[in-house]
């Protein structure tokens, strides 16, 4: 999986930006050093927590005293993958980070946030182990020193971003535009009782929707809240008017392109004209899904 990182000629032509960030090994303290691998210490050995170029982030962890060569990897690669939780304010050790293996194969690690919508851990996902650089000492035992060099593209901290911030989108489709106003009115309501974080305006949204064009219509939001509404014609019976109206509520994540929860509610609605008829409906069918 490793691989002697040969960037560039000169470091400083490679990286546009270069920033130390806490978290770093423990001193290995004295011994003598036995052997490295590769030989030659590689050039990126000189980056200071993370750097940037061309789209993509490089972060280098460091792990020593380990009893094996692959110990000292694993744990470099930790340190290194909790170099980002910093870039979003999250300040965790390599030890608290977990990992988990995706269907894939490959292994993705919490860097100690939760999905404020669906409680989830926040994963990284996207990186790849660009090189690796170990040194065997002897400190009385044989011990292990690490550094590694991860890289994770901007699209990954894009993500990743936007799942902690958990900024929500939002769409009302209605088939009667007389219950537009109130439904943007229960939006927000609904909103402050479920704690999401929605965006002041609502957008523009055909019932033909799929999470790829609510992501193109909202590209800052994590999330996307749509509220469908559909009410039967009403009917006048004895001078009275009656209608039905049913309500839909979905909840999309636009990073993992799923509706995570769903709600509904349908209820009837009496009143001495037929638009107060659907509007009464409306109110009772929200009101439904307001206690779920």
């Amino acid at each position: 999986m490793t691989r002697t990182a040969i960037l560039f000629p000169a470091l400083a032509a490679l990286f546009l930006l270069s920033c130390a960030t806490s978290g770093g090994a423990p001193s290995a303290g004295a011994g003598k050093l036995l052997e490295t691998n590769p030989p030659s210490k590689p050039e990126w050995l000189s980056i200071t927590g993370y750097a940037r170029k061309g789209g993509e982030w490089y972060f280098v962890g460091e792990s020593s005293r380990s009893r094996t060569e692959e110990d000292a990897r694993n744990k470099a690669i930790l340190n290194g993958l909790s170099q980002i939780s910093h870039q979003f304010g999250v300040k965790v050790s390599s030890e608290l980070i977990s990992q988990e293996r995706e269907a894939n194969g490959v292994y993705s690690y919490d860097i100690g946030v939760k999905n404020k919508l669906t409680g989830a851990p926040i994963r990284i996902r996207d990186y790849k182990l660009e090189s690796a650089y170990i040194e065997k000492w002897d400190r009385g035992d044989i011990e292990f020193d690490a550094k590694v060099l991860i890289r994770v593209p901007d699209e990954e901290i894009a993500r990743i971003r936007k799942e902690i911030d958990a900024l929500c989108a939002w769409a009302v489709i209605a088939s009667s535009g007389d219950l537009a106003g109130d439904a943007m009115r229960l939006a927000k309501e609904f909103a402050q009782v479920k704690k999401i974080n929605l965006k002041p305006d609502a957008d523009p949204v055909n019932g033909h929707y799929t999470a790829e064009t609510l992501a193109q219509k909202a590209p800052d939001a994590a999330f996307f809240l749509v509220i469908k509404i559909k009410s039967e014609t009403p009917k006048n019976v004895d001078g009275e008017w009656y209608a039905t109206v049913a309500v839909e509520v979905e909840y999309l994540s636009l990073t993992e392109n799923k509706v995570v929860r769903a709600y509904s509610g349908s209820a009837r609605g009496a009143a001495y004209s037929d638009k107060e008829a659907v509007r009464n409906a409306f109110l009772k069918a929200f009101d439904e899904i307001m206690t779920q």
